[in-house]
């Protein structure tokens, strides 16, 4: 009789895993329903704030969209079909038009095509849009006034590097790049051999994926990436700007008289992605005309190594937003070599046209700059970085004074942490009505607007801040009831805003708001789509490492839950972050008054199925002083889970004998490690994760030392290292088309590998087209599904164990555990 049970549960068990081998399946209903969902709206707002663009995501693609032909390239996807990116990040499936004056709506869309890149033209008579299908990419025109559509361009688009051009300032005509004909390019070599060299310079780059291999590679880039630069009148006339190149970077000036275009030229190297590429700057006239070659771009391939480290030869170069053709860019002033000790790091040179004169330098500074804002006064805002110290700083100079008796050094506005968000700034409020737009500078003052954390959560604000005395003030701030962030300043005086606002049963929705009159009107509303998560509840909850080390995460339970009922399974989901500061890393990155989404990729689905989540669960890994994070990796992560499973307990809310952890790319790694390095859980999802840190040997996340310089530490953080450790079982997912830094698909399949072979308990699924982040409905359904199975199974039930994970036994249906 037993005999017969365990033949027909064997049977059963091969069946299922045969059907989940060939088929995609879809999750319980709760959890489908998170999938279905519509996604949150992009917004584009006219200079004259008049109307503003709606921006509706698409939803998520098809298998079949992510399966059609693509060539992996120097770090691109591209779809050889219709020179586009073949994975764009943002693509949208129509566009809501508001007048702002009168709230009439319209509805603009393209028949099957994508729609991206949404802009208003500089005067506000149009809206412009490229349109994407499988075969061309074009450029269209919706002229407010008339309500026409029209296509721009007579022949297709190459969006290789994006679907980019930009618009003159007069709103005249429009630049952008041209699909060069293909009986105008050589024919692909035949297959031949993969060669790489090592001349002896030193390459320490991270292990990138989608590289250029061999020279047929290099041929099929150059020829899909080639295209011609144009500028297009609105009627058509188009302007042939240089010869055909790889144009990776274009920009007009704010006099529309000169353009500088970023070309990349052979060789490609075969270690680094295209935008690291050695490129030349050239400047380009008006009228097409080549004026001279500006400077050239050093290849990223050899670089020094470190998070300070950058490349020979100009960077940040741009156009002066304040004068009408001055090019402003930086330089290194320690031959790029963060490493190295230097009193000054980076100067930053003003160039004026005709650019026959030797650059100006405004002014040098002892970190590294990556970030320039210009005010409309002549202020420059310069952003410094010090990896080693994770410090960042703002300071401001007059440029305008330069050269005279007045002239003064650049003023500190602020210097914070690098993750410290309470004392973050936020964005640097300009004026648009100005083409380009500027920093409004304002008596003296300039304006900005930030998300307010603090240690009561986020309170959002628009403050107004001295330039000499840097003393600020809030002129707007969220109400204490809500949660409602600035979108738009329209105007200062009288103030007039547009702002993001929601609360815990509240879906977000945009709102334009005038605080002197208290008028409001609704511009948009998302929908509450999540019926079978209606009474869910979550709170802040805050803890202490055993160090401690304030710690804090949010904690979700199912409808109607009550602690007399029980404690319930537990779903951890988390992220380590690395600190040199336990100050910062004990900080608040939460409002109570925010609406809970619900993301298919996150843990929340599953508080439907009756577990208790605990996410965004405080995972930071410190080391202060000369002590390296790293160098106590295991011990802090495992503190930090302990920490979280013993006051959950404590409450009453989780059963510490049902605990899973889950984390996704190195969340994945972190779970991998504390099944390696604790018993805390019963299970554990990884997905997309790396864990073996030989095969990322120049670093990894904020980890700078390469692996010979220490190999103890890279094979003490590897779970590859520990898998005859790993004794809980371990669901890992990965896209075959991984893309990211280091997470190769290899990881997962090594890891599982090594499980199997060692007796573990283990499932690998590797999902079909996906890459780091998981696109198709299809791959999440089945991901949801897949991770529903392996909690239902190894933690849901009362006698979950290691007894129960080993049994051979057929597991009982979803259905019967519901």
């Amino acid at each position: 009789m037993h005999t017969l049970k365990y033949l027909m549960a064997a049977l059963i068990l091969l069946s299922s895993l045969h059907a989940t081998a060939s088929d995609y399946q879809r999750p319980s209903a709760p959890l489908q329903q998170v999938l279905e969902q519509t996604k949150m709206v992009d917004t584009r707002l006219a200079r004259d704030a008049r109307h503003i663009a709606l921006l509706h995501p698409q939803t998520h693609p098809s298998i079949h969209e992510l399966a059609q032909s693509e060539k992996k390239l120097a770090g691109l996807r591209i779809s050889p079909d219709n020179l586009a990116q073949s994975r764009p990040k943002k693509r949208y499936q129509f566009i809501t038009l508001i007048n702002l004056d009168n709230n009439q709506r319209l509805t603009i869309q393209q028949q099957g095509a994508n729609i991206a890149n949404v802009q208003f033209s500089p005067d506000s008579q149009y809206l412009s849009y490229i349109a994407i299908t499988p075969r061309a990419v074009d450029l269209y025109l919706y002229q407010l006034a008339s309500g026409q559509t029209r296509r721009l361009n007579a022949s297709p688009l190459n969006a290789v590097f994006g679907a980019k051009y930009q618009w003159q300032h007069d709103s005249k005509a429009i630049v952008t790049t041209f699909a060069v004909p293909q009986d105008k390019q050589a024919p692909l070599a035949d297959i031949g051999p993969n060669i790489s060299h090592a001349l002896g310079e030193k390459a320490p780059r991270r292990t990138y994926q989608d590289l250029i291999q061999n020279q047929q590679d290099e041929q099929a880039f150059k020829q899909l990436t080639t295209s011609q630069l144009a500028i297009i009148t609105l009627d058509g006339q188009r302007t042939n700007v240089g010869q055909p190149q790889i144009n990776s970077h274009f920009a007009l000036s704010p006099n529309d008289q000169y353009l500088i275009v970023k070309q990349i030229h052979a060789p490609y190297s075969y270690i680094v992605k295209y935008y690291d590429f050695a490129q030349q700057v050239e400047l380009f006239g008006r009228d097409g005309q080549h004026i001279k070659t500006l400077g050239h771009i050093d290849s990223g391939e050899f670089r020094a190594a470190g998070a300070d480290s950058v490349s020979g030869g100009p960077r940040l170069i741009h156009w002066r937003p304040d004068q009408p053709d001055t090019l402003v860019f930086v330089l290194p002033l320690d031959n790029g070599d963060g490493e190295q000790p230097a009193a000054l790091r980076d100067e930053v040179l003003n160039w004026p046209a005709p650019f026959t004169q030797v650059p100006q330098t405004l002014l040098q500074m002892p970190w590294r700059i990556n970030d320039l804002d210009w005010a409309e006064q002549g202020q420059l805002f310069v952003t410094e970085n010090n990896a080693n110290k994770k410090q960042e700083r703002v300071s401001i100079l007059d440029v305008s004074l330069l050269g005279t008796d007045n002239a003064k050094p650049a003023n500190l506005w602020y210097q914070k942490a690098q993750r410290d968000t309470y004392k973050a700034p936020g964005k640097l409020y300009r004026d648009r009505q100005q083409v380009p737009a500027l920093v409004d500078i304002t008596q003296g003052k300039f304006s900005h607007y930030g998300i307010g954390a603090s240690a009561k959560g986020y309170r959002p604000f628009l403050k107004q801040t001295h330039l000499d005395t840097k003393e600020a003030k809030i002129i707007w701030q969220s109400a204490n009831d809500k949660l409602e962030q600035v979108k738009y300043v329209i105007s200062l005086s009288p103030l007039k805003l547009i702002i993001k606002r929601e609360d815990s049963i509240t879906p977000p929705h945009l709102v334009l708001i005038e605080p002197h009159t208290g008028s409001e009107q609704l511009l948009y509303q998302a929908d509450n789509e999540l019926a079978a998560y209606k009474g869910m509840t979550r709170q802040l909850v805050n803890y202490q490492r055993a160090d401690g080390l304030p710690l804090s995460g949010m904690l979700y339970l199912p409808a109607g839950y009550d602690k007399s009922q029980g404690p319930l399974p537990l779903l951890m989901w988390a992220y380590p972050r690395e600190y040199k500061d336990a100050k910062v890393a004990a900080q608040v990155n939460y409002s109570v008054h925010q609406y809970q989404g619900i993301s298919a990729k996150g843990p929340l689905p599953f508080v439907a199925q009756g577990f208790a989540v605990f996410d965004k669960v405080a995972m930071p890994i410190v080391g202060q002083g000369h002590v390296q994070p790293n160098d106590s990796f295991r011990s802090q992560l495992v503190a930090n889970a302990k920490a979280a499973i013993d006051i959950l307990s404590g409450m009453g809310v989780a059963d510490p004998d049902r605990v899973a952890i889950g984390g996704h790319s190195y969340g994945a790694f972190m779970v991998a490690n504390l099944l390696a390095h604790s018993d805390l859980f019963k299970a554990g999802i990884a997905r997309s994760g790396a864990y073996n840190r030989s095969l990322t040997p120049f670093g990894f996340q904020y980890e700078k030392r390469n692996y010979w310089e220490a190999p103890d530490l890279y094979q003490q953080m590897s779970p590859f290292t520990h898998a005859d450790k790993i004794d809980e079982p371990l669901l890992l997912i990965h896209g075959e088309m991984d893309a990211n830094s280091g997470t190769y698909p290899m990881q997962s399949s090594r890891l599982f590998n090594a499980i199997r072979g060692l007796g573990g308990t283990a499932k690998l699924v590797m999902l079909p087209y996906e890459s780091h982040s998981y696109a198709a409905k299809e791959s999440l359904q089945h991901m949801l599904w897949e991770q529903q199975q392996w909690l239902e199974q190894y933690v849901k039930p009362i006698n979950a164990g290691i007894d129960k994970a080993h049994s051979t036994e057929a597991p009982e249906s979803i259905e019967s555990l519901e």
